[in-house]
């Protein structure tokens, strides 16, 4: 869904409810939300004060809540457009629809595929389109007994996949410092933002090649068509996956962050998702940061790194 599609759809949807077309400055407000700019700088780009883009950027959010949902926001509208986008093309393509089942396995909330057999598409607007769950797997997270106060960590993590919509995270320090506990604890608080969370560890050494095909097997579960590549479902849906014990593809005894012969193209693939245009985001849980996550840092490109402390 491109800019082009969003202006069009709002100002389709406000016409039909009002009679009025969107303004120059509720356009602008839509562009830079949609870019994910702040009003301060939407302000400076439509060369007016910050006070009259909030006020108009008030009205716009009320006239378009009934299509979207009455918590409607600047920080969640464009996820919330996107998702009655993607439900309405399934809709369209008469994709089967599934029943959810909610199980507990080792003490953590997952989400299994029951039933997946061909009914009549639901219409974009109904409940079950509006409130449909995330597809959660935490098979290989490990159980939650403890949380020590990591509040200002957490938040900061919740900024930067919720505002910033950060496409790499690296969480690293000592082992049993807290990574896996603060990571489950972003879930919980998070996973109604997304449309899939999965939880895999690196602790058998997975190819990159028998990762991907775990990823797309079970992205592949939705009614979705297939698709090609894990970055085709980054962007087709909002993602959040976990990888723990990632220092298990580093060699030991050498340079921090080295990887094992033959592990190589993990770099080229995280890579790929900093510099990728997405929707989703990938958490690293690790002793140590990967050598290139420094590099795109510091060229700013939608990577950032907590390191964990005592």
């Amino acid at each position: 869904m491109n800019l082009e599609d969003v202006v069009e759809w709002a100002n389709n949807s406000i016409f039909d409810k009002t009679g009025e077309h969107l303004t120059p400055i509720q356009e602008a407000i839509l562009t830079g939300v949609w870019q994910r700019q702040k009003y301060p700088q939407i302000a400076k780009d439509f060369h007016c004060s910050e006070s009259h883009v909030k006020k108009e950027a008030v009205k716009l959010w009320e006239k378009l809540r009934e299509e979207l949902g009455e918590d409607l926001n600047k920080l969640n509208f464009r996820s919330k457009l996107e998702k009655k986008y993607r439900v309405s093309q399934a809709s369209q393509l008469g994709h089967c629809l599934l029943q959810i089942d909610n199980i507990n396995i080792g003490g953590q909330f997952i989400q299994t595929i029951e039933n997946t057999k061909t009914r009549s598409p639901l219409p974009p607007d109904s409940p079950q389109n509006k409130n449909q769950s995330p597809i959660i797997n935490l098979t290989d997270a490990p159980e939650l007994t403890s949380f020590y106060d990591r509040t200002s960590e957490l938040s900061t993590l919740k900024q930067w996949i919720l505002q910033a919509h950060t496409r790499l995270i690296t969480v690293y320090g000592l082992s049993g410092i807290g990574k896996s506990a603060i990571a489950l604890k972003l879930i919980e608080q998070t996973q109604t933002e997304f449309d899939y969370i999965i939880w895999l560890s690196l602790t058998n050494t997975p190819t990159l090649s028998t990762l991907q095909t775990e990823l797309k097997q079970f992205f592949g579960r939705s009614p979705q068509t297939p698709l090609p590549t894990v970055i085709d479902y980054f962007r087709f849906s909002r993602c959040l996956v976990i990888l723990d014990d990632v220092q298990n593809i580093f060699k030991s005894s050498q340079l921090a962050g080295q990887y094992l012969a033959g592990y190589e193209d993990y770099g080229k693939f995280f890579k790929q998702i900093a510099t990728s245009s997405h929707q989703s985001s990938l958490i690293l849980l690790s002793w140590e940061k990967p050598r290139e996550i420094a590099t795109l840092e510091a060229e700013n490109l939608s990577t950032r790194t907590l390191h964990l402390k005592g």
